[in-house]
């Protein structure tokens, strides 16, 4: 039995993989973040004398569990004892200045002469250190328990202190956020040199990079001039980069690091070509209040050792669960990839899947038959129930889902998809938000309970003897009733209607197992809107909070929290239920439009 736990985590996470114009920049700066995790890991078994290969209850790392994978390890990071926190800084710091320093060598080593032969002269040491030693925010913390430990990482979190890194130069082609990187960077005082002259050696030290990677030029293109992070995160991705990586002297690298990425190349950058002329989708979820869920289990429990149990067994199941996730990605057809071999082709993929959290985008390289939305819809039919499901833990998830426009920058999708996950949150969690980006950056958003989603597929247009769905007249009876102001907040009897209209189900048609269909029509199928039917609300057993050894949520509604909609005197505030019933009818009728229609 311990008297000590030990929290880790660093910052920042979500800001590092947001900078990232390209699909593989994403995937190359997600797995930086787990290498990073996964070498405090290894320190922390050979600070208290276990292999890297340890396995539980002998490890000492709680969570994340050692699955032998260093993608997606998440960075929060707990451990049974005190592990001391110079030398969980140094491992990851180590780490960090190993990869930075490897990509530099490898960059002077590739590209050691200019087009007229001679030899660069490489200046640029001084702002890669600098990279080095101000990227992360490192985050320690300890206390009696992991719950102890817990608390006090918050309160440490609040406590930041943050050194930046002075701009130099001109600014990186992708994010302008941060000098580009190139030999001679903070050589020159800026602005004292003919920017004519220096951008024709820019150019000429890129076309050099990317012909070293390779003779396309397809992998780092002329057109980019990428920061010191950006190049990184690209080149962790480049199989002949790392492929000497972890014969660095002196590297604290005990776990192999190209074994585990997971990268595929394809020709040409393909993802990123698609983003730019197609549709595709992007999604990222997490689980419902996953901290309470954690403290419940361990307060249920008798022994410290059961508590370590639980959280540990946690972690390995929903690690387990994000590994294989990529395999439950789209697969409509299989492909000839030699005369001799097919592949099973996956519209997508995984960028990370840290636990309970994860981030994926949906494409299909074939421009002649691209990827429709309505085929994405038809995977998130079957998320909640068939795949979300397979970890084995008793908590829901919140996601969000973004259609995207063509040429809309990775960075503003993200921000998107963030956007549309924490609104699945505040709409009720257990729920998925379904948000529609234009190139324009206008959006459209609509969330629905998973119990309640393939309610989609059954849409039918006014004659109702057609099976296709053409929500077009939903659409304009909508627009048209709205901009008239038909709409109110006292009622909701409009909005009522066309759902009778256009979703004309019959209850003794639907199967004794469509429990949540039959509520949800039983639903419309009334005179009028019952404000107390648990369609809306979300239902508990006992209180009105999931983890507070109250109550339980039996179920999901369509408006969340009925305390969310109560007034002081705790009655209903019906003119807000009512608007809020019509605001979810409106926004249907658009999503629907926009993702189902058969087009």
């Amino acid at each position: 039995m311990t008297d000590c736990y030990t929290a880790i985590t660093f910052a920042p996470v979500q800001g590092f993989i947001e900078k990232s114009r390209k699909l593989r920049d994403l995937y190359g700066s997600s797995f930086i973040l787990s290498y990073l995790a996964t070498q405090i890991c290894n320190n922390a078994r050979s600070y208290f004398n276990y292999p890297d290969t340890v396995t539980w209850p002998d490890d000492p790392v709680i969570s994340p569990a050692n699955i032998n994978v260093a993608q997606g390890t998440p960075n929060l990071i707990f451990i049974r004892g005190n592990f001391p926190q110079d030398n969980a800084y140094r491992a990851m710091q180590t780490a960090w200045k190993d990869l930075l320093r490897y990509c530099r060598q490898w960059i002077e080593t590739a590209v050691s002469k200019t087009p007229k032969d001679k030899a660069w002269q490489y200046t640029w040491e001084r702002p890669w250190r600098e990279w080095e030693n101000h990227t992360w925010e490192f985050f320690w913390a300890t206390g009696s328990s992991i719950e102890a430990a817990r608390r006090q990482m918050n309160q440490v979190k609040y406590a930041r202190a943050w050194t930046g890194i002075n701009y130099v130069g001109e600014s990186s082609t992708l994010s302008g956020q941060d000098s580009r990187a190139w030999p001679q960077l903070g050589h020159h005082a800026s602005h004292n040199r003919s920017s004519t002259e220096e951008d024709s050696e820019v150019r000429d030290f890129y076309q050099q990079l990317s012909q070293a990677i390779d003779k396309q030029g397809a992998t780092i293109t002329i057109r980019e001039q990428l920061s010191i992070p950006e190049l990184v995160k690209r080149l962790v991705t480049i199989e002949k980069v790392m492929d000497r990586f972890d014969e660095i002297p002196n590297a604290e690298t005990p776990q192999s690091f190209k074994k585990n990425r997971r990268w595929t190349d394809t020709p040409a950058s393909a993802e990123d070509m698609e983003r730019d002329t197609l549709w595709t989708g992007w999604f990222q979820g997490d689980g419902d209040q996953v901290g309470k869920y954690l403290n419940q289990q361990s307060q249920q429990a008798k022994t410290s050792h059961e508590k370590e149990n639980s959280y540990h067994e946690f972690s390995e199941r929903l690690r387990n669960w994000g590994y294989d996730l990529d395999e439950y990605l789209p697969s409509p057809e299989a492909i000839s990839q030699t005369s001799d071999t097919l592949k099973l082709r996956k519209d997508g993929r995984i960028v990370y899947a840290g636990g309970d959290d994860f981030l994926g985008t949906l494409y299909r390289n074939m421009p002649s038959n691209p990827l429709k939305a309505k085929e994405c819809l038809n995977w998130f039919y079957t998320f909640k129930p068939d795949i979300w499901s397979r970890h084995g833990q008793d908590i829901s998830v919140s996601v969000g889902f973004v259609w995207a426009s063509p040429q809309v920058p990775q960075r503003d999708i993200l921000q998107h998809c963030r956007l549309a996950e924490k609104s699945a949150k505040t709409s009720g969690r257990d729920r998925i938000a379904l948000r529609i980006l234009f190139s324009d950056g206008k959006h459209l958003e609509w969330h629905c309970p998973w119990r309640f989603l393939t309610i989609l597929e059954d849409y039918r247009d006014r004659n109702r003897k057609s099976e296709t769905q053409n929500w077009t007249h939903l659409y304009n009876d909508v627009a048209t009733l709205d901009s008239r102001h038909t709409f109110v907040e006292s009622e909701s009897d409009i909005a009522h209607g066309l759902l009778k209209i256009y979703f004309p189900v019959q209850l003794d048609q639907l199967p004794d197992t469509e429990i949540d269909k039959k509520d949800f029509y039983t639903l419309i199928q009334a005179d009028s809107l019952d404000v107390n039917s648990d369609v809306l609300w979300n239902i508990y057993s006992g209180g009105k909070n999931r983890y507070d050894n109250q109550g339980i949520r039996q179920s999901t509604g369509i408006l969340g929290d009925h305390s969310d909609y109560e007034m002081t005197t705790g009655e209903p505030d019906l003119p807000k239920v009512h608007d809020a019933f019509n605001t979810w009818v409106i926004n249907l009728a658009k999503i629907g439009f926009h993702l189902c229609d058969n087009k």
